[in-house]
């Protein structure tokens, strides 16, 4: 084969990608499922050799790789075995700060012409394994990826294995004669990330793999009434209970609180404050193993077992503030939540694996309003981008209901900012630099402080410039708020950055925007293949004055204006000059106006347009002119 089949642009094409999948148990009780994966990969050319030359298998939680095995064939036949001391690992950090591991290997002797075999297996310990996703996706096109399926036999258990296929549609399973089921899927285009896409379960392709009675899904509505009353009767009722210390630290939380809202807040906080969490960095490794090890068999641990220990994982925080709730007068109940950087859940997927969060819903005033205490990085009244606007089971020991949990507004999360500098001849600026961020914004820089000691933080502050303006002198670095979460994250700093504007004979070219300088479009891809999902919705202010050189004013400048795009917000630039020395730039922009955040991949174009032409603006350069001086020709 001369030329790909999947991709005619492909400089790598994978012959197959085979995974043969075993459920094993180990001793009596310990299952763990393992995974056979072959590649076979054809190289066509240089940029082909270049992406095959090496290669990286991710994996974490509770996933381990061994028996990592490669050969390449080069075009003359010669065969060229992969060294055992070229396989290692690594830490991997994704996008969000999300961590796993890698494990990578140089292939020898790839060349245009070559084939690359690689063959690892994978090992998944888990207990509560009912439920795997199969991937079909790689980061190069595959002509075909087969799965080999061998289930439980019927002795070890009563559910029947069962997949259910999710944007694909991959061949019915087939018993083969070795009693492996298979199925397959042909010409799959290789994965490419595209910014702000919804989650990867959401627009690639794969097949979860799962257990149940009768190998299906049951009827959804009857479903989710048990469920909703089976998680607040069985699993959590017990749990919710106070004890007399539980009653005790609720009415101290809520001391001076007048309304329910403020009620919310106080215990929120001062769960906060007091315990840790359980997966945090302020727990040791040695408190979460004890923890663990001593965690109940067959229920939770009630909220009182929580408050004592000052420890606790996500939901059991939740629960504990939904029984010092209860001990204030206040009608609480555990929601189970979807999660929007997961599957689109729609309720006919009646299973409780779809709902992977819990939060607390609190009645107020009549309407259900939910709260995450394990939301650090938030205000109160707040929860994760990834909860909003989702469906929630609300539990309950009679009904359980569907609600709907809303979006924020775009003033809940802001970035305010404000720049006072002074512009030399040279080009040079210099000046104070302040800037505030609340909400979801605050959290994307909150995360990357979060454990680090305050020295480390403000070398961050630092770097965010230096990064952009490397010859940027940066001092006087302050940070305030960054572990109250009530508060407006704020930062300030005094720069200098030689250079910034560009002298030209009499005229010095300045870009005005210190904040945007250096930022690329979101959107640099001229076509798109997966819709667009914006995170949150988000609003910005920015106020940057400059004084002008003694002797320079504005030459002929212009303010490219307003930007108009209808409902999902508004982008606005004003431009003046105070006294003829001081130019003033007033910069806002908001988006996400009534949750206006998801579009589909045939508006690309329109919504690529609106953010170009915000970057454009942002990049206007503005002229100055040295006034001609009395007596010269």
């Amino acid at each position: 084969m001369k030329t790909p089949v999947v991709d005619k642009n492909a400089g790598v094409e994978a012959l197959f990608w085979r995974v043969h999948v075993r459920d094993e148990l180990i001793g009596s009780r310990d299952l763990q499922r393992v995974f056979y994966n072959y590649v076979r990969l054809k190289i066509f050319d240089e940029k082909g050799k270049e992406k095959a030359s090496t290669i990286e298998l991710p994996f974490g939680g509770k996933t381990h790789i061994i028996y990592v095995y490669g050969r390449t064939t080069k075009a003359d036949g010669t065969e060229l075995e992969l060294k055992k001391d070229s396989v290692f690992e690594r830490d991997l950090v994704r996008a969000g700060g999300r961590r796993s591991k890698v494990k990578a290997f140089a292939m020898p002797g790839v060349e245009p012409g070559a084939i690359v075999e690689y063959r690892w297996k994978e090992i998944l310990s888990d207990s509560h394994i009912m439920y795997t996703r199969l991937q079909f996706q790689r980061e190069y096109p595959i002509q075909k990826v087969t799965y080999f399926l061998l289930p439980l036999p019927g002795r070890y258990t009563t559910y029947e294995m069962f997949s259910l296929p999710f944007n694909c549609k991959p061949s019915a399973l087939k018993r083969e004669n070795d009693d492996f089921w298979s199925t397959t899927l042909e010409n799959v285009p290789a994965f490419r990330a595209e910014p702000m896409m919804p989650g990867e379960a959401s627009v690639r392709p794969w097949v979860l793999l799962c257990y149940r009675e009768h190998g299906k899904f049951p009827e959804p509505e009857k479903y989710w009434n048990n469920a909703g009353k089976e998680m607040y009767n069985d699993s959590l009722r017990q749990a919710l209970k106070p004890n007399d210390d539980v009653k005790r630290a609720a009415s101290s939380a809520v001391e001076g609180a007048t309304t329910d809202e403020k009620k919310v807040g106080a215990l929120i906080r001062y769960i906060r404050k007091n315990l840790r969490d359980l997966f945090g960095s302020q727990v040791t490794e040695a408190e979460r193993s004890k923890i663990l090890k001593e965690l109940p068999q067959n229920r939770w641990r009630t909220s009182g077992e929580v408050l004592k220990s000052g420890i606790g994982a996500p939901n059991e925080l939740n629960t504990l503030f939904a029984s010092m709730a209860s001990c204030v007068g206040l009608e609480a109940r555990p929601a189970m939540v979807a999660d929007r950087e997961d599957i689109a859940f729609v309720p006919e997927l009646a299973d409780r694996y779809f709902l992977s969060n819990v939060d607390m819903a609190v009645n107020i005033a009549g309407k259900w309003q939910l709260y995450d205490v394990s939301a650090r990085l938030l205000p109160s009244t707040m929860i994760s981008w990834r909860e909003e606007g989702m469906k929630a089971l609300l539990s309950d020991p009679k009904k359980p209901v569907f609600i709907e949990s809303p979006t924020s507004p775009p003033d809940a999360s802001t970035g305010l900012r404000s720049a006072k500098l002074t512009l030399s001849e040279d080009g040079t600026i210099e000046g104070e630099i302040d800037q505030e961020y609340s909400g979801h914004m605050a959290v994307d820089r909150r995360y990357e402080m979060e454990g680090e000691a305050e020295a480390r933080r403000l070398e961050r502050l630092k770097e965010h410039f230096t990064k952009i303006f490397p010859d940027a002198e940066v001092s006087g670095a302050r940070i305030e708020n960054a572990d109250d979460a009530e508060q407006g994250l704020k930062l300030h700093c005094h720069i200098k950055i030689p250079g910034y504007a560009q002298r030209t004979g009499k005229r010095i070219l300045i870009q005005p925007l210190l904040f945007q300088r250096g930022t690329p479009p979101l959107f640099a891809a001229t076509e798109r293949r997966y819709p667009i999902d914006l995170h949150y919705a988000w609003q910005e202010q920015d106020t940057i004055s400059i004084a002008l050189p003694s002797g320079f004013a504005l030459d002929h400048a212009e303010n490219p204006g307003a930007l108009a795009f209808g409902a999902p917000g508004s982008y606005e630039l004003k431009m003046s000059v105070k006294g003829g020395r001081e130019l003033i730039c007033v910069r806002g922009l908001t988006f996400g106006k009534g949750g206006a955040l998801a579009f589909a991949a045939a508006a690309y174009p329109k919504v690529k347009n609106v953010f170009d032409e915000i970057h454009r603006r942002d990049d206007v350069t503005i002229s100055l002119k040295q006034a001609q001086q009395a007596g010269t020709p």
